[in-house]
This record gives C-alpha cells, structure tokens and sequence, in this order.
C-alpha cells in the first residue's frame, strides 16, 4: 500500500483533478501500483497501491483511507453496513456522515484518512494516535495539497523546493526529522492523533487524541500488574484475530518488548508461532542468544538470518528510497531484512514490540535521569549555599572536581535539556560541524525546540511522565515507526504494534511514574506483571538495542568503504553548503583509528541524508495527467 492524497484548489476547474494525478504518481514506489481518484472541480482524494476498498465517492463526499483497523467489524455494524458494502472507505464515510470529525476517535489501531466534504466545501485529513499512518500537507495561495509521502508532494510542484536548514540539524542529530518539520520549508508533517481541517480557505489543526498521565489512584502492585498483563493480553489477541495462522509471526529481538509480544501470541494462538530475528557476524552486536533463548521458551518457529555488509550495499539503494526523507537510523537495515526473511517464509503479518519503552519506563536514560533528581531531593540551602558554593572554589584540575561539576551542572539543567545534554549537537558546536552560511541559515533553532515544547506540552505532572511523552512523540513517533513500516512494506510486509493499542496505551497513563521507574529499576511494574511468562535471563537482561555495525563496514568492506568516502568528500555533497569538509574528514580518521563504532554511526547518517537527496533529483517531477 503506497498511500494516499488530497487536495483543494481555491479556483474552481480542471487542476484538482491533475494535480491529485501527480501526487499518485509520486506515490508508486512500482510502476505497477494501482492507482484510483474521486474528483470534482475543486477538490478530491485519491489512492496509490491499494484496491477500489480504500476509496469512497458519492454525491455528499469523496474519502480515500489507509487503514488497518482492529474494530472494523465493529465499526461496520454501527454504520449499519455488511458484507460487500461493509468497504473499509465506505464504513468511514458512513461514519463521518453520522459523527462529524469525531468518528476518528472511533478508530482503534493504525489509520490515515482523507475526506472531500463536497457539501460543506471542506478538506479534512486525520492520523491515527501514535502516526503508524503519516500525512504530510502543503498549502500556498493556488490550494492545499495533503499526501502519505512528503517526496510525492514534493514532486508533484513541478519546481524545486527550499531545503529546510531544521531538518537538516534534526536528521544529523536525531537520525530522523521531527514533526511538524520536513525536509522541505513549505511542507508539513501532520502531528500524530491530529486532525487537519481546511475550511473557508483557512486552515486549521488540532489535536483530538494524545497520551495523558495520572498520578493518582491508589491500586496496588498487584492489582496494576494483574490489569497491564490482561490489557496486553486483549491487545495482542485482538490483533491477531482473523489471521490465518500461517500468514502471522512476530519480530524478535530477544529484548523485554518482543518477548513479550511473542509469550502473548503463544498463549492467544495455538503454538508454534513463527518468530523472526537477524545477526550480525560482529558478536558486539549481536543480540541473537536472547532471541533464540526466547523462541525455545515460547516454541515457536524460529527463522534466523545473519546481514553482512555486501546485503547492506546490494539493498542500500531502495531502502534510502522507500523512505519520504532523509532517514539516518542503521537500524533500518536489520528491520528490512528481518522483514523481508519474514515475507520469504509466506508471512504478511508481523506484530513488533516498538512502544514499551517509552509507554513503561524502558530507556536507561529514565534511570540515568533519577541520580540527578536524588540530587534535588536535597533542601535547597545545602544544594546552593554548600555543595555548589564548594565544587566552585576546589581546584578544577583534580579529575573528581571535573566529574562532580558536570554533575552539577546537568542536574541544574531543565528537564528536556538535560535529557538531551548528550546529543551530538548538544557535545559539538555548530560552527565545528556546519558551514559559517548554513549556520546563519539556521538561525535562532536549536535541537531542543521542538523536544522542549513537547515536554511543556506534556498532560503530565511528574517528570518522568513528560520524558516518556517526549520519547513517545520523537524516539517512537519520528523514528521507530516510520523505521518499522517503511522497512516492512518495503518487504511486503503489514506490521501491527499491539503496545500502541489505545487500550495499552491509555493504561500506561494511569500507571504512577514511580512504579514504571522504581528507584533505578527500569520497567519495574512491566517486568513484575510478566516475570511469570518471559524467561529470567530476559527479565534479568540490559538492553541491547537494535543496531547494526556500518561503522565497522566502513572499514572492511570495500564496496562501503569506497561508497561513503567517494560520496561524502564529493563536490557535489560539499557544494550543498551544510557541512564543513574539515568535520566529515575528522570522522572519517577518527572511524579509522577506533572501535567505538560513534563516528561511523555520525558519518552513515551524513551518506544516507546525501544519498537520499540525490535520488530525489534523479526521479523525474511529473506534474500534469
């Protein structure tokens, strides 16, 4: 399913209908998807890759969705539709006729959805809570134009777009943009659970769903842990219902989260469940001893499979591609393949564990973050009239002295900085890393906006809390998912995340932040409500993460080797203006005489941001039907 589109011209005519031509076929990531619109002279949706079942047009309105829904049944039987006419797009378009823009807070599991109001001459476009499903929107005087993927807005201009400098800074730093920005100044990314209205040529957004944090209640350990296990439970069950079983399995790791969602499948399916995991011959990272320790626990069906350097090479050039822009996260690979070994064994549905981290308290740095609250937990005439007074006059060059200042100086930062105090633009200047003009193009933004505003925007009173709603809106929202589903459809794979289940999700909520961080105990009342179903090594394990050794193949492979040196120190990278030829040399050196595979992390986000703005040139602009 490639996605689907929208648009309103201010003028009455024939452009509608051209226009919304060029968006699908910016969308086709094959020349042989399918493609379908429904159009009047002034505004229309259209569908790119998916069947006549995603599109809906009759005289009051036209809607184009991208769905997959877990309570389609449900929904049907409340539209009052059956069998054939029960149609993913007309239950929607019945839905809205009977609820106005509410019906998207009907929805429950991943959605994005385009509607032409012919009657109230208005545009609507909605993403579901968590942005499973992305839009992207752009509007100048001519219209809105409103599309799954910001490279086929992009495109279908028919004229260059202005880089924008944000962007840019977000992708080198985080290894993805952050919404609302794109890689474009004039295109937008619709916040996840938002809904975009354009009415009387203005345009409005708002949101109609966001995670929320209660500190309150008083239910115990037992009856939280009891309630998050059964809550789990319903989701995974739910999203597996209907499934043949053949055609189902599971992502895993080896970590907490895939564990789990693998355990939960077991008990819901009649075992084995198929599970999937990928290697790598570097043994620092591979992660491969838990994920078969699991698969043994659970008795699935285990497919295993070990990407080398010459696979990340030869499948290089359409996963930069698959992605609407610049996407920097290694990770990438090893979800492709693990996907695509996956689909080889006929299965078109995967369930992945992305979401428990940042739902129950999973990252180290939660944990890190409580040693600087210990610190505040002290009475404030000891912090400021003793400790700090003291570590100001001990002499700075004693190797403790230096520790406890910069202790004292991170535990003194608000809470979103000191989260990303150790960012690589928070541990390097601009002007070590950027040209003095694209400096200035800069300007007054930092790395911190937009993870600043999310956090003061958090429905949330304890800090912890609003680190979690951070996370949830950049580590999941601009990064692992847009990983995750790229990747997998790229494979021709449908993933589903049983953790982003409103239900799972709204309970997280409610769970008191001390109990999802106990002390410096991570996840403490995930792992006490699942220490019965996962194995003790899992429960027991640090995490690993999901990485994958680019750097050391920048080294030893010579087809990586010759690609990231021949691109990143090329005149046509460094006459783009963004970075200094002096830093991309610095790290190629300091790539060379070192194993800590942090230059070379820094240096593959740098060739994939290239890459994929080359490929973005090369693919014609189709403008016209």
């Amino acid at each position: 399913m490639s996605g689907i589109c929208a648009a309103w011209q201010k003028q009455s005519g024939d452009s509608a209908g051209s226009i919304l031509a060029a968006i699908n076929r910016g969308l086709a990531l094959a020349r042989t998807d399918s493609t379908l619109q429904e159009n009047d002279s002034v505004g229309g949706v259209a569908v790119c890759g998916h069947s006549a079942r995603e599109i809906h047009g009759s005289e009051r309105l036209f809607l184009a969705c991208d769905t997959d829904l877990i309570n389609a049944a449900e929904l049907a039987q409340e539209a009052g539709l059956a069998g054939e006419r029960a149609r993913p797009a007309a239950v929607l378009a019945a839905m809205y006729e009977r609820r106005g823009e509410a019906f998207v807070e009907r929805l429950r599991g991943a959605f994005s959805v385009v509607i032409w109001d012919r009657r109230e001459r208005r545009l609507i476009a909605a993403t579901d809570g968590f942005g499973i499903k992305r839009l992207a929107w752009y509007e100048d005087e001519n219209g809105v134009l409103i599309g799954s993927r910001v490279d086929a807005l992009a495109r279908s201009l028919g004229r260059d777009l202005e880089i924008e400098p944000a962007a840019i800074a977000n992708v080198l730093n985080f290894s993805s943009n952050l919404a609302p920005l794109t890689i474009f100044k004039k295109i937008r990314r619709l916040i996840p659970g938002s809904l975009l209205v354009v009415s009387d040529g203005r345009v409005r957004c708002e949101k109609y769903w966001s995670m929320r944090y209660y500190s309150g209640g008083r239910s115990s350990e037992e009856k939280l842990s009891s309630e998050l296990e059964r809550v789990v439970q319903s989701s995974v069950s739910a999203h597996i219902a209907g499934c043949p079983k053949d055609q189902v399995g599971a992502f895993l790791s080896g970590g907490t989260d895939s564990s789990t969602v693998l355990g939960m499948m077991s008990r819901a399916a009649q075992p084995p469940v198929k599970s999937f995991s990928i290697g790598f011959d570097e043994e620092r990272f591979n992660e491969m001893e838990y994920a078969e320790l699991a698969a043994r626990h659970f008795h699935s069906r285990h497919y295993t499979y070990n990407v080398t350097a010459s696979d990340c090479f030869d499948a290089l050039p359409k996963m930069v591609t698959a992605f609407d822009e610049p996407f920097g996260n290694s990770s990438a690979i090893p979800t492709y393949f693990c996907a695509k070994l996956a689909a080889e064994q006929g299965v078109r549905i995967l369930l992945a564990g992305d979401g428990g981290d940042e739902l129950f308290g999973g990252n180290e740095r939660y944990a890190t973050d409580k040693i600087f609250q210990v610190y505040h937990s002290l009475p404030a005439f000891v912090r400021k009239g003793v400790i700090e007074p003291a570590a100001a006059v001990l002499p700075g060059g004693l190797w403790p002295v230096r520790r406890a200042r910069n202790y004292l100086r991170r535990a003194n930062m608000p809470g979103a900085e000191r989260m990303f105090s150790f960012q690589f633009l928070r541990t390097h200047t601009l002007q070590e890393v950027f040209t003095p003009d694209f400096v200035s193009a800069l300007g007054q933004y930092t790395i911190l906006d937009i993870p600043a505003d999310h956090y003061s925007r958090a429905a949330a009173r304890d800090h912890l809390d609003r680190l979690l709603y951070v996370d949830v809106n950049i580590t999941l929202g601009d990064n692992d998912l847009p990983k995750v589903t790229s990747m997998s459809e790229l494979a021709g794979i449908q993933t589903r995340f049983p953790f982003l289940d409103r239900s799972v999700a709204e309970f997280s909520g409610r769970i008191p932040a001390r109990l999802k961080v106990k002390g410096f105990n991570k996840r403490y009342l995930f792992k006490r409500a699942f220490r019965n179903l996962l194995p003790p090594e899992i429960i027991k394990k640090k995490k690993h993460g999901f990485g994958i050794p680019v750097a050391s193949w920048m080294k030893s492979d010579k087809r990586m080797r010759e690609l990231s040196h021949d691109t990143l120190l090329s005149n046509r990278t460094l006459e783009r203006g963004y970075f200094k030829k002096a830093f991309i040399e610095k790290f190629f050196q300091e790539n060379e005489a070192t194993d800590d595979p942090y230059y070379g992390d820094i240096l593959w986000t740098v060739l994939v941001l290239e890459l994929w703005q080359r490929e973005m040139a090369a693919r014609p602009i189709q403008v016209t039907a």
